[in-house]
């Protein structure tokens, strides 16, 4: 009887092995981090069918990565965060991240990530894209926190839900920190989050040169806001220098930097800055790669304020 029971064990943990194996290889087989795609009675991989357990995989890795943390324990979804698979490692870091299970050195992580600058290919409902790891990771830390104040005694206010969210990602410490080490890195990232990190209110001063550097080396329109906002004395004289300094000579090719050319003109505009304005329509007149995002430009500014370039 000890026997057969041994040999029933054995055969159990053989299988449920095999089972996170073949799983896991799926996942990096199919190499792309999917969300669900809107199929709701779509078999599991691995599903039970007249009592024979078939080794099904899925074309959708949403599907695959679902099996996978059903079956394996949080000590194994914690080292799954140092997988050498991009996607699997990005799955489970996500994972524990909406379980508030930050059990791993988040910005140790997202820093790294910055670093190695490497693109993930994302399936999101009939939309294929390329985008970068970190962005990935830092937007979904970023949205837990706000979620996580929103389903607090909000009373499904949308007001009140967007000041508890705000104050959240304000107060957040894991958060602070984060944007703490992006703001002193020597790097351009992806303009978006920059939007986030300056509108977590105001960092301590010891990151005001970092925050200059980032205007006056990478053309950080968000950088130069979080100044005029935070030190507005010292920000006319930035100001002044940048924009007679710098400002003419920048190219404005880069997405990042067309996006930033879009924020000054906004901003110039919003605030009636005249001079500042005249020298944004001059750079808009001798410059074309801000056509890439022209339909921005039309709508948002240029037909709000009867503008012809």
């Amino acid at each position: 009887m000890r026997t057969l029971l041994l040999t029933l064990l054995i055969a159990i943990s053989t299988s449920y092995g095999q089972t996170k194996e073949e799983l896991i290889n799926a996942i990096i087989k199919v190499n792309s981090l999917d969300d669900w795609d809107g199929i709701i009675h779509r078999p599991f991989p691995g599903q039970i069918e007249n009592n024979i357990e078939k080794a099904k995989i899925s074309s959708n890795n949403y599907y695959n990565f679902n099996k996978l943390k059903e079956i394996i324990s949080r000590e194994e979804l914690i080292n799954l965060t140092s997988h050498k698979n991009q996607v699997l490692r990005l799955y489970a870091i996500k994972e524990l991240i909406e379980k508030n299970d930050i059990a791993f050195d988040l910005k140790k992580i997202i820093v790294e990530e910055i670093k190695n600058k490497k693109y993930i290919n994302v399936h999101s409902g009939c939309i294929i894209s390329q985008e970068l790891s970190y962005s990935i990771l830092y937007h979904a830390y970023w949205n837990q926190v706000r979620i996580n104040a929103r389903d607090i005694g909000t009373e499904n206010n949308e007001k009140k839900e967007e000041v508890a969210m705000q104050k959240a990602v304000e107060n957040d410490k894991l958060l602070k920190e984060i944007n703490a080490e992006i703001i002193k890195l020597d790097k351009d990232i992806y303009w978006l989050i920059y939007e986030r990190i300056f509108a977590c209110g105001k960092f301590n001063d010891n990151l005001k040169h970092n925050i200059v550097e980032l205007l006056f080396k990478f053309n950080n329109s968000y950088a130069f806001e979080y100044l005029k906002k935070n030190y507005p004395d010292e920000a006319e004289k930035i100001s002044e220098d940048y924009f007679k300094i710098y400002f003419e000579k920048q190219k404005f090719k880069t997405e990042n930097q067309i996006y930033y050319l879009y924020n000054f003109t906004e901003y110039a505009f919003v605030n009636n800055n005249k001079e500042m304005i005249e020298k944004i329509i001059t750079k808009l007149r001798t410059t074309k790669s801000w056509k890439m995002i022209s339909g921005s430009f039309e709508n948002q500014i240029f037909r709000k304020y009867n503008v012809n370039i």
